[in-house]
């Protein structure tokens, strides 16, 4: 099994394009929707409508998976796009996407950390970050460098899959230890996560600089994505595909149908997040 979010998604980013589709997120579905690409296309302009772009806007995507979310940016918009991930067979697959569409003038993805990516002070008006927060286990660091290259004036926009229920120690070791085969599922079809609630981030957010935050919790409009990838899997479990053996496509299975009932029962929820840089003063 990778050991890092960097070898787990170069290990299943080409089977993921074929039981996913171009975009590696969750989706955002109306009312008895059942197209998944629909939807994960409608949840990057959710986030679209809490920011303002033009053809002179610098965004940075942290964690920009094969980039598609980065290229329907620029596609709407013509603004400037980076984008930076620490899988390089994803950022190899979001740079031929680019070449390939004439956009790799103002496109363009490199292999970085989003807890150091190395960009300059001031360099942005956007930081988006798509379902990436949560493979980070450094969250100060991660919005650290989230302002840090911020302009003044500048906004952060996220979303992920995060806590919804904090149960009572005793309580929350007692399911850990009663789910920890089911845990060990999530985590190999998924890779390494933490996974704060909408109001700890916030607070990190606030510590890091960051003011006039806006959380929002959509988990009823995402969460009928897993049923979805689910149903994408189904015809693959006895042959596999790309990289992933039979054995991880099951599991793949088993790990939407655990992740849907801890949404079910609260334990996990979605949500997306804007926050502000505040413009220096004197």
């Amino acid at each position: 099994m990778p050991l890092d979010a960097g070898e787990h998604y170069d290990h299943i980013t080409d089977a993921w394009m074929q039981l996913m589709g171009d975009n590696f997120h969750f989706g955002f579905f109306e009312e008895g929707e059942k197209d998944v690409a629909k939807a994960s296309e409608r949840m990057v302009d959710r986030m679209l409508e809490l920011v303002d772009l033009d053809e002179e806007s610098r965004v940075l995507d942290v964690g920009c998976g094969i980039g598609t979310p980065a290229l329907h940016i620029h596609r709407r918009f013509g603004c400037y796009v980076e984008g930076i991930s620490t899988s390089r067979r994803g950022v190899e697959e979001a740079n031929r996407r680019s070449r390939e569409m004439g956009f790799s003038e103002k496109v363009r993805f490199r292999v970085a950390d989003g807890q150091d990516n190395g960009s300059p002070d001031a360099s942005f008006d956007v930081v988006w970050i798509m379902e990436a927060a949560h493979l980070m286990f450094d969250k100060a660091r991660l919005f650290s460098e989230c302002y840090r290259v911020l302009k003044d004036g500048g906004v952060l926009v996220m979303c992920d899959i995060v806590t919804a229920k904090l149960l009572p120690p005793h309580k929350g070791l007692w399911h850990f230890l009663r789910r920890l085969p089911d845990y060990y599922r999530l985590l190999k079809a998924w890779g390494p996560a933490q996974l704060p609630t909408l109001g700890n981030y916030v607070d990190r957010l606030v510590e890091a600089g960051f003011g006039r935050v806006l959380a929002l919790d959509i988990t009823p409009y995402a969460a009928p994505t897993l049923s979805c990838w689910r149903e994408n899997a189904l015809p693959y479990r006895n042959s596999g595909l790309a990289s992933m053996s039979p054995e991880e496509v099951n599991n793949f299975i088993k790990a939407c149908e655990i992740l849907d009932g801890f949404f079910r029962s609260g334990i996990f929820g979605y949500g997306m997040i804007r926050a502000e840089k505040a413009e220096a003063f004197g």
